[in-house]
């Protein structure tokens, strides 16, 4: 497999463009200082670079001098947050936080296409994994469905909808549907996410889950479609509670703090959210779901 060359100086920025990238086309090379860096890559099969203007010593003009030097023919791809740098020696360049669509139609317009042997393979093995889950969906529960345990916790849910949205959500594939292959690919993970989203729409929500959890107990799998009549759900993240951005920042964060267990953190940011838009309700109700016994 092709390597990916990714240098950006901030963590969570490199996390993100990390989880940006196509999935299983590439083994990612990430640093977050330039200095020293290209010379370690002549000889390996780099397929493209990725540089981020903010390097954590300050290097991007020295790492693209070298990459330029030691590997002429590679392509670049330079993200900035503010102003592009000027005549820089780079393929291509991008102002970064994008959607993932965007960030890799760019990065895709680099590079040739071209699938080995074990990409397709890969590919194949995730399409059959893809094609198992809906095959096995009719007979599980909504938390079966999610991996999880019948009765899960609220945080475990949260966490495992982020991990599989991370995998299965259909804009990861939307670039190979032209390929003989991505059509069926991409139809398979979109229709195995609307499974994915209906389930946690319901036990993520304290009143479905309720309702839910009753209609386990009879033997029922699936809730009525009158029941879970989604004009009743409540939003499916918390950064839905608002539009208003100061809020949404806070909102984030307490899904974060929820994904990873940590309950007591995600109601101090709620409550900072709230503070930010006093009269909304439906902030003041998930203080209330996590403060009520």
């Amino acid at each position: 497999m092709n390597e990916l060359l990714v240098a950006c100086g901030d963590v969570d920025l490199l996390k993100r463009i990390l989880a940006d990238l196509p999935t299983g086309r590439f083994k990612p090379v990430a640093t977050r200082k330039g200095t020293g860096i290209a010379p370690k890559l002549v000889g390996r099969p780099v397929a493209a670079a990725i540089v981020h203007a903010h390097l954590a010593d300050q290097a991007t003009a020295q790492l693209l001098s070298e990459l330029r030097s030691h590997l002429p023919e590679l392509p670049i791809l330079l993200l900035y947050q503010d102003q592009a740098p000027a005549n820089a020696p780079v393929s291509r360049s991008l102002r970064y936080p994008v959607p993932g669509p965007v960030f890799r139609n760019a990065l895709n317009a680099l590079l040739p296409r071209h699938h080995s042997q074990a990409d397709l393979e890969q590919w194949r093995a995730f399409y059959n994994e893809t094609k198992l889950r809906l095959q096995r969906a009719p007979s599980q529960s909504y938390f079966q469905l999610m991996g999880l345990n019948n009765g899960a916790p609220h945080h475990k849910i949260v966490k495992a909808f982020d991990a599989l949205s991370l995998r299965f959500h259909p804009d990861r594939y939307d670039q190979y549907k032209s390929e003989r292959w991505g059509q069926a690919l991409y139809d398979h993970v979109n229709a195995f996410y609307k499974l994915l989203t209906e389930a946690y729409a319901v036990i993520s929500d304290r009143r479905l889950r309720s309702l839910y959890e009753q209609a386990l107990a009879r033997g029922e799998l699936r809730l009525d479609s009158e029941t879970s009549n989604p004009s009743e759900r409540g939003p499916r993240s918390l950064d839905e509670l608002s539009n208003n951005p100061q809020a949404k920042r806070f909102l984030k964060l307490a899904q974060r703090d929820l994904a990873i267990g940590n309950p007591d953190a995600a109601l101090q940011n709620l409550q900072f959210a709230l503070s930010m838009e006093p009269d909304n309700k439906a902030i003041e109700q998930k203080i209330a779901s996590l403060t009520t016994p």
